[in-house]
């Protein structure tokens, strides 16, 4: 058995997500005692949310924090911060940071500044998506911090990246590349492939946003050839939208509405109804660019559709600014949710 959990984590740590998924599964079809149990399911939980199989993720996570709560209150912890990283991609932004509220209460009791960095990550990442940049940059810089003092060099590079994606959408572009480059930097020198191209996505996104487009193209380019053999459906899903914004920036619409068709059919695999909404508004917005208002039209409303069912803050504020093929001035509300960034005509920039 220790053979297949080294097998297991090995993989894992290599990107390797299908042969550590078939190793979970094949270690929990054997005879395990409680521990053993509990972290294979653990693992196989962290496996099925970073490939995109939400359902399951949720499923495991809550198998193995059932049996971590009689023998292990801080992997029951573990249990809770994946739970709501996997809550937050299926939609639930709200309950994830409940959950991960309480998770951050614990650890600090216990004084485990491991499990509080990642938790101060997992917070940075969903305020973000919950529409509060400022939290959601204070949570960041905190879990830096902790990274940085305990040494832990994964941790920091991935809270890097993150940082990369929160000063992009309040127009920090500089800085958003600064942090991307360091990553990116800390990511090949440990041969992380989805950290890779999870960084190269967002030196792409960097140089889109900064109005360099054929620049952005080249980065997308290699985090999908990344993506692609790592079997990753989330974040490459984002970058074939990126990369479907930047054709539309173009002006090469067939490539963009390629890629926008791409984006969302992995969207509603994974159900990431936050995705959806971006890549529906995409193909609106290249209607509208073709004077074609009502096919613009019929996009526009399946994402106000979804955007109303939403708890999403930014992504209905993305809606609201582009209807009736033009955008509308929403410079205060955008102000108000802390970011420089506001659509001011077709085609938009989108962050």
């Amino acid at each position: 058995m220790p053979d297949l959990f080294e097998k297991a984590e090995k993989a894992r740590a290599h990107s390797q997500f299908e042969t550590a998924r078939k190793t979970y599964q094949t270690l929990l079809r054997s005879s395990l005692d409680q521990e053993e149990r509990a972290d294979a399911l653990l693992g196989l939980a962290d496996v099925e949310r970073i490939r995109g199989y939400f359902p399951e993720a949720l499923k495991h996570y809550r198998q193995a924090g059932q049996l971590f709560k009689t023998f292990d209150p801080t992997a029951r912890l573990d249990t809770q911060v994946g739970w709501a990283l996997s809550a937050r991609a299926s939609g639930q932004p709200w309950p994830a940071l409940k959950e991960l509220t309480k998770a951050l209460t614990q650890y600090r009791k216990q004084k485990d500044q491991q499990g509080e960095a990642f938790t101060r990550w997992a917070l940075g990442g969903t305020w973000r998506i919950a529409g509060d940049m400022k939290k959601g940059l204070k949570e960041l810089l905190l879990a830096r911090a902790l990274y940085k003092r305990i040494k832990d060099a994964e941790g920091y590079s991935y809270v890097c990246c993150a940082l990369g994606g929160i000063y992009r959408m309040l127009g920090q572009y500089d800085l958003s590349g600064r942090y991307y480059r360091e990553a990116n930097q800390r990511m090949r020198q440990r041969q992380d492939t989805f950290g890779i191209a999870y960084s190269y996505c967002g030196l792409g996104n960097v140089q889109r946003m900064a109005g360099r487009f054929k620049q952005a193209l080249p980065f997308y380019k290699k985090a999908e050839k990344l993506y692609g053999t790592i079997g990753d459906r989330v974040s490459y899903a984002y970058t074939l939208w990126s990369l479907g914004t930047t054709h539309k920036l173009l002006g090469q619409h067939t490539q963009a509405h390629e890629a926008f068709h791409k984006a969302d059919a992995l969207f509603k695999k994974t159900g990431d109804t936050r995705g959806r909404i971006y890549a529906l508004l995409g193909h609106a917005e290249l209607e509208f660019l073709k004077r074609q208002t009502p096919k613009g039209l019929k996009w526009w409303k399946e994402a106000k559709k979804i955007s109303d069912q939403s708890h999403y803050l930014w992504e209905k504020l993305h809606v609201e600014s582009l209807k009736d093929g033009a955008v509308h001035n929403l410079k205060p509300k955008y102000l108000k949710a802390g970011s420089r960034f506001y659509p001011k005509s077709l085609p938009i920039n989108w962050p």
